[in-house]
């Protein structure tokens, strides 16, 4: 059998199942479930993977197997259907850039345990775009299985989904500022997005840029559903939708999805990744761009600090500074795109810069506020690549602090 031994020839691969499958939509989530003999009933440990979108390749392989087209179903498979799903998604283990988590599980975790307990029960779960309700207690219990970070994900791909298929339409402006407006896909992706959390999260707490606060639970969503209103409106694709869950342990999952690329930066408060084609990838932090992003759009009644250091031909000797007004430039930083990223200002429990922090934190970026203390001890950030890019913006920023203090 032919292997796909590079992403062009993965995507080539997931092409042909789609355009084969006549209606096909890909699922919003999937995954695929065993329930032992001995359990009476599917419960949320049956599923220890769940896709929150993401890994297409195995979803419309487990859908040209059983049949499946679009909407939320589950199926009850045979050994021989399981089998057969392993055998055509195979070739995208010759792909060694990323892991393949639904086939490993397929073939070295389901398959054994059909073999000890053949009665056992294998179901595979899809979930549509829209909600919609069903009886099957395998549906119920998948749901369930949900994982905060895959919530998380399921969200801001929701609010995401939005965004890019209004890109480039005549929107209507509201106002919040002379200087600062929503648009109709704002509004439209935080309502997508809270539909989504309600879902699966429905007594948590919600917070979003445009509707504000709901709930009282320990457990806070916190949503920005598009950073980068104005570049978006201008139809320059430089934007993020933002996600995070703040509970009393910290920010356990958070998710920057820039809708434009299809891109889903994202941490499960412990690692950070980036899911892209298909695949999640580790993000690997480093300076060697040598570009650091400045957050100018700040208080107006005093001196901020982005409009000073941008300004700085000191910054400019060590550094190419630049100026996206999103914070997706945050993630970038993570993601090694960014040397650094340095804003003014106060940050803790921003929708605007909780996912991002997050995401920086979890990657190994180092973190401060502009003193260089721990993050939210003082006003504003520096996130860096590394201890040494850190320093030396540590130094310049600190030219400007007192001026700005003393306004």
């Amino acid at each position: 059998m032919t292997q796909w031994k590079t992403m062009d020839e993965i995507l080539a691969a997931r092409t042909r199942f789609e355009t084969a499958i006549e209606g096909w939509t890909p699922p919003q989530a999937h995954g695929v479930g065993l329930r032992p003999s001995t359990a009476t009933t599917h419960e949320p440990e049956h599923f220890p993977l769940v896709n929150a979108y993401g890994h297409r390749l195995p979803a419309v392989v487990m859908a040209t197997v059983v049949g499946h087209k679009n909407g939320t179903a589950a199926y009850r498979l045979s050994k021989e259907q399981l089998e057969r799903a392993i055998e055509l998604i195979s070739p995208a283990e010759a792909y060694t850039d990323y892991d393949h988590p639904n086939l490993w599980s397929w073939r070295d975790r389901l398959i054994p345990a059909l073999d000890e307990d053949p009665e056992a029960e294998v179901v595979a779960v899809f979930i549509g775009d829209e909600p919609e309700e069903h009886h099957d207690p395998a549906i119920d219990a998948f749901r369930k299985a949900f994982p905060d970070e895959a919530v998380a994900i399921a969200a801001a791909t929701a609010g995401a989904a939005v965004v890019r298929k209004m890109y480039g339409t005549d929107l209507s402006h509201f106002d919040k500022s002379p200087t600062d407006f929503a648009t109709e896909a704002d509004i439209a992706s935080e309502k997508a997005i809270r539909e989504t959390i309600a879902t699966y999260r429905p007594d948590d707490a919600f917070e979003g840029e445009e509707t504000g606060r709901t709930g009282d639970s320990e457990r806070r969503w916190l949503v920005d559903p598009l950073c980068g209103t104005l570049n978006y409106a201008a139809q320059t694709p430089l934007a993020a939708v933002n996600v995070a869950l703040v509970t009393p342990d910290g920010v356990t999952a958070a998710v920057s999805a820039d809708p434009i690329s299809e891109e889903i930066f994202w941490t499960d408060g412990t690692s950070a990744r980036i899911r892209k084609g298909g695949g999640d990838t580790v993000l690997t932090p480093t300076p060697r761009t040598r570009l650091v992003d400045i957050q100018c759009d700040g208080m107006l009644d005093r001196p901020f600090v982005g409009g000073q250091l941008v300004a700085d031909p000191r910054l400019r000797a060590e550094f190419g500074p630049r100026v996206m007004s999103s914070t997706l430039a945050v993630a970038w930083v993570a993601a090694g795109r960014r040397a650094a990223y340095v804003t003014d200002g106060h940050l803790e429990g921003s929708v605007h810069f909780t996912a991002g922090i997050a995401l920086c934190q979890a990657a190994g970026c180092v973190v401060t506020d502009l003193n260089g203390d721990p993050i939210h001890t003082g006003r504003g950030m520096i996130a860096a690549a590394d201890a040494a890019t850190h320093r030396k913006l540590l130094g310049l920023v600190r030219r400007h602090l007192q001026p700005a203090d003393e306004a």
